[in-house]
């Protein structure tokens, strides 16, 4: 498990459970998108059912993976967990180590199908061991919460992110990204694996904000809102108000105003880009034109 680019805690705590079958638990990973509960997750199996070696694939009939958002109800945990349980490779080859079952996005789940999977959790973790990957605690059933062990993650810094990019692209492109638009992403490394092209822009657009006439904001946003989710580019501009410690409390209600669903659902796009242009001249740009000149020496 090492060179992941994870903490300390989570790197010695998995090494400790493919290293220990005595330490093994159920596990509860948490945290925001992106953190790396995932990659994490499929490390640790390949670790486990790799001899050791991470990176060694030979998990076949030891490992289910499921996306608990598309296979949530009861039917799924039926038809697909319990049969994985019952069937039987170990004739067939000579593994260790315990069947594993890895739910992502598990508070998904149906409160049914949670509850189905109780006797499982029941069982030994040397045999059968169960690992939720959720951004969210608060919708995990309490009757089977205390059976997992919780391993929180949280968004890697910028060091981190960049190490952790390059170990799973396999190349330096996690080195041109900048360090706004790992903040700004908050450390999603799932959102630059799916948008290899956008490594660069937060600070593109941060540039543009701040350094073309007032007059060209409105051309700036109708160009970039086709690339940018509406509600994505109005927190950026919050975003942009808050590292100039320009973002006020009438700022952040005009911007919820804005943006409410209901409302934004009536305008075009033109009507948007025309919103947020204006809210930005207006909170950011003219404060900017306010703050006293710096005193020569």
């Amino acid at each position: 498990m090492e060179g992941l680019g994870l903490p300390k805690r989570i790197e010695t705590l998995l090494q400790t459970m493919v290293q220990e079958p005595g330490a093994r638990s159920h596990l509860l990973m948490i945290g925001p998108p992106g953190s790396g509960k995932t990659t994490s997750a499929k490390f640790f199996v390949e670790a486990l059912h790799g001899n050791g070696e991470v990176g060694v694939k030979s998990f076949f009939g030891r490992a289910l993976f499921l996306n608990s958002s598309d296979e949530r109800g009861l039917e799924a945990v039926r038809s697909r967990v319990y049969p994985f349980i019952r069937s039987s490779f170990d004739a067939l080859f000579v593994t260790t180590g315990p069947k594993i079952i890895i739910f992502d996005e598990a508070e998904t789940l149906t409160d049914q199908a949670q509850i189905a999977l109780r006797p499982l959790l029941d069982m030994s973790p040397q045999k059968v061991l169960i690992i939720f990957l959720c951004n969210s605690i608060s919708r995990i059933h309490p009757s089977i919460i205390h059976k997992f062990l919780t391993i929180p993650f949280q968004a890697p810094n910028t060091h981190d992110f960049q190490f952790r990019i390059q170990k799973i692209l396999g190349d330096a492109r996690g080195s041109a990204m900048s360090g706004l638009d790992i903040q700004f992403r908050r450390g999603d490394i799932r959102f630059f694996m799916l948008n290899p092209n956008r490594f660069q822009d937060c600070v593109k657009l941060w540039n543009e904000l701040f350094t073309i006439h007032v007059k060209q904001l409105q051309p700036l946003f109708e160009q970039v809102l086709p690339k940018w989710v509406f509600l994505d580019l109005a927190m950026f501009c919050l975003y942009c108000a808050k590292i100039t410690n320009l973002l006020t409390s009438d700022a952040l209600g005009e911007m919820l105003r804005i943006t409410d669903t209901d409302f934004s659902k009536q305008c075009t796009p033109k009507m948007r880009s025309q919103l947020l242009s204006v809210w930005f001249e207006t909170h950011v740009r003219e404060k900017l034109e306010q703050w006293p000149p710096i005193a020569s020496v």
